[in-house]
């Protein structure tokens, strides 16, 4: 009977996805973000060397790379579709397979449990659909496709309730350490979060079988145990779990991405009726971790357990004693589990407030940072219990029609999240990626180099990881989930040398950081290497123009300089209508306005070019924010590290000018000036009783202005 849940996963699936996301080579709905993400891991995987452990992925990150475990990009598959990639063709993703299995499994899953508590095949079937249409798993679908796999969650607890004296004497000790050693295994390839979750569960299971039931010996157990954490290390070895140091993989932030305590009711826009429940934390609001709601079927059947319940028609004493006896360690195990997806920064609804933890505790915690997920083994254990008790409590006839109202609902009522998922998928279907770099240029340069580098971080990682991907080429630009930063800043200090202090790298072109960033001075030879901007890219092609069978490009195309060019009197804009805040203005500013931008920091900066003509003063207009309290405002300003003069006062709240000495010294024009304001006595519109706002504001910049 197992085709029925199969089959309510596949039409679950189509009705959700629709059918060009099955597509492999379909690629039109990886526009961005994580999803694209899971996508290169694989992409760069496929072409990149084979290794050992097999997992790793060099061509991503190069001197930084770690694995295709830090892409998401689900080992399971990835490894085996690596085997065959010389047969697939180009592009090719399984992601929309992988999510095709998760909705199956979920049901086959969620039809095995069932069947623990009804012999009714269309009870199970009914229930299926609450389990197959859950929202916190749905809601990773074009986000996070490995998180999807709950259905590890559903069989972990499945070998939890199975009853062991249904099984004859020879399955007793074999059955349970075999299906629980290939689940593990299975968990540790495809997403470390499952995988916290599954060990957790398996060991409450072992609890079980040899305190409870006592149908495991202490030395079985053992055995069972130490097999399990081999193959579990084994698995995360060979996957590539070990590629960076433990301390790259953990990281801050415990607590910010947590389970509030009403999230089974939130339905954060998956719903027709029930409203949002509104969330003032920022971090909060803003993601989507925590997204826990029950969808509006599964609350109805609450309700129905609920009623019962009132009405004393379940012996809640007796249930909970009975519960203890039979599933104490299953419940403490999900307890654990939830109570460390709350965190210690607990949330109740709009309100939170935090516990405080020793530091090395959240250390320790923050290697399952987005703690919220954690929560999933309870979700479905509530909606399981929700069941059992209309089941219990309810005649045959009624609970068929209570569950085939709560199917309906939790279709119809989650369709209010899930339907722009579907037209998204639904949309369009290409088998070509739409990238912003279309100039003839970067084909050859594809075929011409065999690495892309940035002295910069992993800015459009999506363009370049798609241009380089398709080209074979290896990348530093890479976005990883968790990587070895010291590498990576190393990697980037290694461009940066070879572009400061050579030589180039001959097989490399380079990517160049926007100016203000990294205004040191690039040596590379005008005669042989491209230096240009094309299609709004700054780089650097080494041998490009002594290369005969290279494309060459219209001199228009080429720059001289990354700095922008300014001249005696320009006036560099600080407003909304200028330039100046995009092309000079570095860290400690505020948003601009029309007028201007605030220096939101104590220290704030700005970098410009020397012009030619060797300026000597340096003009600034400049407001303050001033009050009856707060009369003048005073600054400090250095250049290049050198304090200019004494301290200044602005004493009008708009139309201050200030005239700054420029330092002597060797600095050729087009070098960078560091400019520097430390304002000193800052202070915010709250604090002067004049708004809300709680930015302390020091000077505001409208305009700068080199002069003779």
């Amino acid at each position: 009977m197992y085709w029925i849940p199969a089959l309510i996963g596949i039409c679950a699936f189509f009705i959700i996805t629709g059918p060009r996301f099955l597509d492999p080579t379909n690629v039109a709905w990886l526009a961005g973000g994580d999803s694209l993400q899971h996508y290169l891991g694989w992409a760069f995987y496929r072409i990149s060397p084979w290794t050992w452990p097999i997992g790793l992925s060099p061509f991503y990150g190069m001197e930084f790379s770690d694995s295709i475990v830090f892409t998401d990009s689900i080992p399971l598959l990835a490894i085996p579709f690596k085997l065959i990639s010389n047969l697939l063709p180009y592009p090719f993703q399984y992601l929309g397979i992988w999510v095709l299995l998760c909705f199956i499994l979920q049901a086959y899953f969620a039809f095995k449990i069932m069947g623990l508590i009804t012999n009714s095949i269309t009870v199970q079937c009914l229930a299926c659909i609450l389990f197959v249409f859950s929202p916190p798993m749905i809601f990773r679908l074009a986000l996070h496709e490995s998180l999807m796999g709950h259905f590890l969650i559903l069989a972990a607890l499945y070998l939890n309730l199975k009853p062991i004296n249904k099984l004859n004497e020879n399955k007793k000790e074999k059955i349970f350490p075999i299906a629980w050693v290939i689940l593990l295994a299975i968990a540790v390839m495809v997403h470390f979060y499952l995988l916290v979750m599954v060990f957790t569960l398996w060991l409450a299971d072992v609890l079980r079988r040899v305190l409870l039931q006592k149908y495991t010996s202490f030395k079985t157990a053992l055995l069972e145990i130490l097999i399990g954490l081999v193959v579990i290390a084994f698995f995360a070895w060979q996957a590539g779990y070990f590629a960076i140091e433990g301390a790259s993989g953990a990281t801050r932030g415990f607590g910010d991405f947590r389970t509030n305590l009403l999230a089974l009711f939130n339905s954060r826009g998956w719903s027709y009726w029930l409203r949002p429940i509104p969330l003032r934390d920022p971090v909060e609001a803003a993601t989507g971790e925590g997204f826990q709601y029950l969808g509006m079927g599964s609350i109805f059947l609450f309700l129905c357990a609920l009623f019962a319940i009132l009405r004393k028609k379940i012996n809640l004493n007796l249930a909970i004693k009975l519960a203890l006896k039979s599933y104490a360690y299953l419940i403490i195990a999900v307890l654990i589990l939830a109570l460390i997806s709350f965190s210690n920064f607990i949330g109740f609804g709009p309100w939170h407030f935090r516990i405080p933890l020793p530091d090395f505790l959240l250390s320790l915690l923050s290697i399952v940072r987005s703690s919220s997920r954690l929560f999933w083994p309870l979700y479905y254990i509530i909606i399981l219990l929700v069941i059992y008790c209309v089941i219990q409590v309810y005649s045959k006839k009624m609970t068929l029609v209570l569950l085939f109202i709560a199917a309906a609902l939790q279709i119809f009522d989650t369709s209010a999240g899930w339907a722009a998922l579907h037209r998204q998928l639904s949309a369009t279907a290409s088998s070509s990626f739409n990238i912003k770099i279309k100039a003839p240029f970067w084909q050859g340069a594809g075929q011409h180099y065999q690495k892309i580098v940035s002295n910069k971080g992993n800015d459009n990682w999506e363009i370049f990881g798609i241009y380089a991907s398709q080209n074979k080429m290896a990348t530093n630009i890479a976005y990883l989930a968790r990587a070895d930063y010291p590498k990576q800043e190393k990697s980037y200090m290694n461009v940066n040398h070879q572009l400061h202090q050579g030589p180039l790298d001959a097989k490399s072109l380079y990517v160049l950081a926007d100016w203000k960033n990294f205004p040191d001075h690039i040596e590379y030879d005008p005669q042989k290497d491209l230096l240009a901007r094309i299609d709004g890219v700054n780089l650097l092609a080494p041998g490009w123009k002594v290369c005969s069978t290279c494309l060459q490009i219209s001199k228009e195309l080429e720059i001289s300089q990354l700095a922008p060019t300014l001249s005696i009197r320009e006036v560099v804009d600080f407003t909304k209508a200028g330039n100046g805040r995009a092309n000079f203005m570095l860290g400690g500013w505020g948003f601009t306005e029309d007028w201007g931008t605030w220096a939101t920091d104590q220290l704030s900066k700005v970098v410009l070019p020397l012009p030619k003509g060797e300026p000597t003063k340096l003009i600034i207009k400049a407001n303050a924010f001033l009050s009856p309290q707060h009369a003048e405002q005073v600054v400090e300003v250095s250049i290049n590290g050198i304090r200019i003069a004494d301290q200044m006062t602005l004493k009008q709240a708009k139309g201050n000018t200030l005239e700054i000495k420029l330092p002597t010294g060797n600095i050729k024009a087009g070098e960078p000036l560091n400019v520097e304001f430390r304002s000193l006595d800052a202070i915010s519109p709250m604090a002067a009783g004049l708004g809300p706002d709680e930015r302390k504001l020091g000077i505001g910049l409208v305009s700068m202005q080199f002069v003779r």
